[in-house]
């Protein structure tokens, strides 16, 4: 992977496009475990790299640059990939969770091993918590949770396809730490949803 020719696209443009998309993010932080389309726009105006989602890619085009570092699963983990966003973000690559602003990875690459790896933040910069971007099968089924917190009127149902009841149970018990924590969007195809580390999570069932 030497040539500029070889990497797909990215948005075909980038200033309305990532606006679109930066847009649909803060709407799933701010309304968690709502489902949110990509605007079409913004979805239809550059191809993924493989496995890649739409979503998950288009959120990284959007959130990445040369300040921050970034993290990927094995599964995204290929010079294909490094090279896109290297190219197309100037994004700084880690080799190691730990201390990664961003991480991106598929859904059953999140467990019980990796969960405690990933960066919270400190009591003087709680806003270095991780970003986690999370490739599921489908948002809506899955093991089922009550979610709760600011965003969400009335405690609500949520479930992603992928992630195990162990790794939820996780989440779930530090949320007493907040405001430290972890903040996770989920993509599945055009969609995402956010659950940022604000929203109290009970494990059902």
């Amino acid at each position: 992977m030497n040539a500029l020719a070889d990497l797909p696209a990215g948005f075909a443009s980038p200033g309305p496009a990532s606006q679109l998309v930066f847009r649909c993010v803060l709407d799933a932080l701010s309304r968690p475990g709502r489902v949110h389309r990509l605007p079409r726009e913004a979805a239809v105006s550059f191809m993924p790299p493989p496995p890649m989602s739409v979503a998950l890619a288009a959120l990284l085009l959007t959130l990445l640059d040369g300040e921050v570092s970034i993290w990927l699963g094995p599964a995204f983990d290929s010079a294909l990939l490094r090279h896109w966003l290297a190219f197309h973000t100037g994004v700084q690559l880690a080799r190691e969770p730990e201390g990664a602003r961003f991480v991106a990875l598929r859904a059953d690459e999140l467990d019980a091993a990796l969960w405690p790896r990933l960066a919270r933040g400190s009591d003087e910069a709680p806003h270095d918590g991780a970003s986690v971007l999370v490739d599921v099968p489908a948002l809506g089924s899955g093991c089922a949770l009550r979610i709760a917190g600011p965003g969400i009127a009335a405690p609500a149902a949520f479930a992603a396809e992928g992630i195990g009841r162990a790794l939820w149970q996780l989440r779930a018990d530090e949320h007493p730490r907040y405001p430290l924590g972890v903040d996770l969007l989920l993509c599945s195809g055009d969609q995402v949803a956010g659950l940022p580390r604000s929203t109290r999570i009970v494990v059902e069932g």
